[in-house]
């Protein structure tokens, strides 16, 4: 059981889980050009409360995770409040391959812990249908405490330098915006985590 695996049960508790999906889906919703009739992905989706708030405004979000218990609890979200068009999926982006492609795909949190972002952003470009959107939430840089010293991936993002990695792979029209900032205990000490919302277009 990996680390997600075992926080799946308890993930909907936090309130500020679902603060910041709200922050970013509002976010979302004024930079991205969104439609009725669009179909979209979240990849690294958790329990699905980012595809949940953003259900009403797309025909079908799928919603993608590589931890099993987290799909266990999007399914069960699905059952419950009898969405319709939210599809849970067990899948690891990185690692596995998909033959849908999307109008926009969208993630919140996932690209600090990807091992190899140029691959995946070139993965996600290939899903993508021409003139489809990438929609990426993450951390501005940060001094590697949000994790702890164990961590072995991202400290956060310079957005222009994101941003250069997507032109790299074949998107243009970037645009990144605040959307988000987590607060957390480190130590004694609160500290003030901002993020932002990275949007482009592929070409």
């Amino acid at each position: 059981m990996n680390d997600f695996d075992a926080r799946a049960q308890s993930w909907d508790s936090n309130p500020m889980h679902w603060e910041r999906s709200e922050a970013i889906a509002t976010r979302l919703l004024q930079m991205v050009p969104v439609n009725p009739t669009m179909n979209a992905l979240e990849f690294g989706a958790g329990t699905g409360i980012l595809s949940s708030m953003l259900s009403p405004f797309f025909s079908t979000i799928t919603m993608v995770d590589q931890s099993i218990e987290m799909v266990r609890m999007m399914q069960q979200k699905v059952q419950d409040r009898k969405y319709s068009n939210l599809i849970p999926l067990h899948l690891d982006v990185e690692q596995d391959s998909l033959d849908t492609q999307y109008d926009l795909v969208f993630s919140q949190m996932v690209f600090h812990h990807l091992h190899d972002i140029h691959s995946t952003i070139h993965k996600l470009r290939e899903i993508l249908l021409p003139g489809g959107y990438l929609a990426i939430a993450d951390l501005y840089p940060e001094d590697g405490s949000f994790h702890g010293s164990e961590f072995k991936g991202h400290h956060g993002f310079e957005p222009d330098e994101l941003g250069d990695w997507l032109k790299i792979n074949g998107f243009s029209s970037v645009d990144t915006k605040p959307c988000f900032t987590v607060h957390k205990i480190i130590g004694d000490t609160p500290r003030k985590f901002p993020m932002f919302l990275m949007v482009a277009k592929k070409q």
